[in-house]
């Protein structure tokens, strides 16, 4: 397994195998792919990074061809043991995506951009656009370069300031008919290093849901009030866009 990919067998063990994680909840990136496609028939989708197949067990009762990329071996063993159509793959600089152009209705990078360089995300976001059908639609969801408790991960190769990945992926305006972000404001837990107690607490399990909403709805108001006021994304925790491909 290469170390520049930032993947871990065991951070696919510990956190994404988790019991407390309800895999149903990724049903709604599926929702926003659906309200966003401008294609004649919704049909393939493509995880890039499907970890255990975390959002291709939570779409499976849909009836949709799926395909996986993954780069852990163990993340590898549970997509196939749960029958899934996933291949081994690493996210590198001019390397393409093992799929023809326009094949995809949806193309999901869940909380993968961030274990790689800079370069390679730059290429994967080109390659994301290649084989997306038009019409199609992609999902692109990381944390925050100004979220420090996710950029101070030892997983976590190079995390995007939103405004930088919102650039990165209007630079392909020609393809795109749409682009469209999703916003995730700071919560006061974010504001530390790393640590899986501090993340435990108020990420995995939430041990404190009162306390927890309340951060959520605070933090979710300022980050308006600054954005409307100074134009500023400085208060998101999260990069996360969704574009769909031009019908040309």
């Amino acid at each position: 397994m290469k170390e520049s990919t930032g993947v871990l067998n065991d951070k696919l063990k510990d956190y994404y195998e988790d019991g407390n994680k309800n895999n149903q909840g990724y049903r709604y990136i599926m929702r926003e792919a659906i309200m966003l496609y401008q294609g004649v028939q919704f049909t393939k989708i493509l995880d890039i990074g499907c970890g255990v197949g975390s959002f291709l067990d939570a779409v499976s009762p849909f009836g949709f061809e799926q395909y996986g990329l993954e780069a852990s071996e163990y993340g590898l063993k549970r997509c196939k043991e749960k029958g899934f159509n996933v291949q081994a793959f690493f996210l590198e600089e001019n390397t393409r995506l093992p799929f023809k152009d326009n094949t995809f209705s949806l193309v999901v990078m869940n909380q993968v951009i961030e274990h790689v360089e800079k370069p390679v995300g730059q290429y994967s976001i080109k390659e994301i656009i290649r084989v997306l059908e038009p019409g199609g639609v992609a999902i692109i969801k990381s944390p925050s370069a100004y979220c420090k408790i996710w950029r101070t991960d030892p997983h976590h190769v190079y995390c995007w300031k939103p405004d930088e990945l919102e650039n990165e992926i209007k630079k392909h305006l020609d393809h795109l008919c749409k682009i469209e972000q999703n916003r995730g404001a700071l919560e006061f837990w974010m504001f530390q290093n790393y640590d899986d107690k501090v993340i435990d607490k108020w990420h995995k399990n939430v041990k404190y849901p009162f306390l927890k909403e309340l951060s959520v709805n605070f933090s979710a108001i300022l980050d308006k009030v600054v954005f409307r006021v100074f134009k500023s994304n400085r208060l998101l925790a999260t990069a996360n866009f969704n574009f769909v491909k031009k019908i040309n």
